[in-house]
């Protein structure tokens, strides 16, 4: 083989990387490898991109989701051939169910080497099969194919993963050897120009698509919002700023009872007089959720944390159940969706308002349904304000509550699954500074949270904290590295509780003779070692006072730090169902 197999390895990774820069592509998450050695020394050579490089294509992977989620654009991935490439499997479906875009470069063998027994070769042609937007395999680089073709594909993947539906999309890129050019082909490095209609324009530029809704739909919307007599609002989470900010403002101009998600932009940091914050708690008494049923309920965004929110509309099912999101899938899990309207959530918004929502059909008289529901809301704050007030020891409600209060509005709040994003949900106050919250609730997984957190931080460019439990922890030791690199103060909260603390919530729990080693799986370990092998500062405050006095210090210098909070599975158990008694007996006195 002569080296014009590597000369044109290394233009058409050269047009490829170029295109993608164009296209707003600019941070390249790259894992260490062979076969993809022209997309990382393209990436690497160019001026204007951004490289991350992570040794572990997992964390890689949901580093670039993280990224992805809070810049707004998507990130490419980069690795090699064989298992490199399947390693990037569960944060390429989290970015589908999240619709979060990635552009996923994953280096081949070329065609000849399939399926023969070949080292390091897989079947990777649609190796990620329903989780991409679009997939495509593009051939061997070859001088009988125009040049202008790569610069299409990636134009394409752009678009395909940015578009209404976004979500990750994978472009499969064998290569033969020789992998690297010799010196005469030095002048390959940056691709002539004279390919692009423009100096920095990409090949094939894609007009946006807006999604609006028509006139019938509106007017739809406005019959159903004058007949109800209890309509409700449920905003569930928002990827975008400008969706965030279109639902505050809806929200701060409706007279009817707004649920909002914790991931929604309304849950911290909002607290207009619609705004019912502790939703959650109050569903998951019988007797409130069936006082709650409403006749309309117009559910915006994405899904529910809330898992009460969920069995209420599956026991008090409203007559009338309109569904707006961005995209076309039904995400309907309890069927009882009654009509599904696609559209951009600020011109959804824009409608809603415009529409009226006046909650003035009541029987009760004007506004009489939103007071009621604000009852209740009211007096659960009241509980829950009373109960944290003049405790100092250090619990798993406590201190998603204490996070989602302390951590400053100009600031990225990560909430881990399983129990963080749960107890921020459910017991988090109203108002306060209002961080930007991020989450994996695609798939909801454990893994690749500390990348993910990571991810956001160097996107956002914002401080981060991220609250994780132990075993989401363990889960991504290895990304500890990753946070090494990012210039803002990170703050990686674990709280451990020795093994799975949501399992004491769930029916296994019963199961006394196989619960500890099969589902509550205790670890022994402290994360003190990890800390100093990954060169993190580390703390392990053990009062309120102590956890604030190190969170400070934590937020006021470069680098990341570790903190460590130490809790009781059982005693977790026990403290949440004394806190939900507390207020249901307030709620029915």
């Amino acid at each position: 083989m002569t080296d014009t197999a590597a000369t044109l390895n290394h233009l058409w990774a050269g047009l490829l990387v170029e295109e993608l820069v164009r296209n707003g592509v600019d941070t390249f998450c790259i894992s260490p490898g062979s076969r993809s050695t022209p997309l990382t020394l393209a990436a690497a050579r160019h001026a204007g991109a951004r490289c991350v490089v992570h040794f572990d294509e997992r964390g890689a992977g949901y580093f670039a989701l993280g990224y992805a989620r809070a810049a707004e654009k998507p990130a490419a991935l980069v690795c090699t051939s064989g298992t490199a490439a399947a390693n990037y499997y569960p944060a390429i479906v989290e970015a589908a169910r999240s619709r979060i875009p990635l552009i996923v470069l994953t280096a081949d063998r070329p065609p000849e080497l399939l399926d023969t027994g070949a080292n390091q070769t897989i079947l990777q042609a649609g190796m990620f099969g329903p989780y991409t937007r679009w997939r495509f395999d593009l051939p061997c680089p070859a001088r009988d194919i125009p040049q202008a073709f790569v610069l299409t594909t990636a134009d394409q993947a752009v678009y395909r993963a940015t578009g209404p539906d976004a979500g990750p999309v994978h472009l499969n890129c064998p290569y033969r050897e020789p992998l690297v050019p010799d010196d005469s082909a030095e002048e390959l490095d940056a691709p002539a120009v004279s390919l692009w209609r423009g100096p920095s324009a990409p090949y094939t530029a894609y007009a946006p698509v807006r999604q609006s809704i028509e006139p019938r739909t509106a007017n739809r919307l406005r019959e159903l919002m004058a007949a109800s007599r209890r309509p409700i609002v449920a905003v569930g989470h928002l990827n975008r700023a400008a969706d965030r900010a279109a639902a505050a403002v809806l929200a701060s101009t409706l007279p009817c009872p707004v649920f909002p998600d914790v991931a929604s932009g309304l849950r911290l940091g909002c607290s207009g007089d619609s705004v019912v914050a502790h939703f959650d708690l109050l569903l998951s008494s019988p007797e409130i959720a069936r006082a709650l049923r409403p006749d309309l309920l117009i559910h915006l965004g994405g899904a529910m944390v809330s898992k009460s929110f969920q069995r209420w509309l599956e026991r008090c099912p409203p007559a009338h159940w309109v569904r707006i999101a961005g995209h076309p899938e039904r995400d309907d899990p309890a069927h009882g969706v009654s009509w599904r309207i696609q559209a951009d959530i600020p011109e959804a918004c824009e409608t809603l308002a415009a529409c009226g929502i006046t909650g003035n059909g009541s029987d009760e008289g004007p506004g009489a349904w939103l007071e009621r529901v604000r009852a209740y809301q009211a007096q659960a704050a009241r509980v829950l304000d009373g109960f944290f007030s003049s405790r100092q020891e250090l619990t798993e409600p406590g201190v998603a509550r204490y996070f989602a209060a302390a951590a400053r509005e100009s600031d990225g709040l990560f909430l881990g699954n399983s129990m963080p994003i749960r107890d921020a949900q459910r017991y988090a106050s109203a108002g306060g500074p209002g961080p930007v919250v991020f989450v994996n609730r695609g798939a909801s997984g454990i893994d690749g949270n500390i990348a993910t957190a990571a991810g956001a931080a160097f996107g956002s460019g914002r401080a981060l904290t991220a609250v994780l439990g132990d075993l989401a922890a363990l889960h991504d030791l290895n990304s500890l590295a990753l946070l090494r690199d990012i210039a803002t103060p990170v703050v990686l909260v674990v709280i451990n509780n020795n093994g799975g603390g949501i399992f004491h919530f769930l029916p296994v729990s019963s199961q006394v003779a196989l619960f500890e080693r099969y589902f509550a799986t205790p670890h022994g370990l402290s994360f003190e070692a990890a800390a100093a092998l990954f060169g993190l500062a580390y703390a392990n405050p053990d009062t309120l006072d102590g956890l604030s006095d190190v969170y400070e210090a934590a937020l006021g210098r470069a680098g990341a730090t570790l903190i460590e909070i130490r809790t009781g599975r059982a005693e977790n158990a026990a403290l949440h169902k004394t806190i939900d008694e507390q207020v249901f007996n307030a709620l029915h006195a």
